[in-house]
């Protein structure tokens, strides 16, 4: 595991993030805190994508969006 100043990462981007690609662990440390970089997968993007349903769903059920049909929400996803 590499553990790299926000500075490094800033002025070496594209490097550090094929290492990430290629599946090496990297920590960010920065005044704000520490990050783990890590690629992002089908899995996040679908869960992504199920967390805005459930969001828009909410916001319909407060008033704040017009009603669908649940099969109109299903075809966004």
């Amino acid at each position: 595991m590499e553990i790299i100043s926000a500075r490094d990462f800033r002025a070496n981007q594209t490097v550090i993030l094929n290492k990430v690609l290629e599946g090496e662990s990297i920590l960010l440390s920065s005044r704000v805190g520490m990050f783990k970089i890590t690629p992002v997968t089908k899995e996040d993007t679908l869960t992504t994508r199920i967390c805005k349903g459930l969001k828009q769903a909410k916001m319909i059920e407060e008033g704040k969006l017009p009603r669908r049909t649940i099969q109109d929400m299903l075809d966004e996803l």
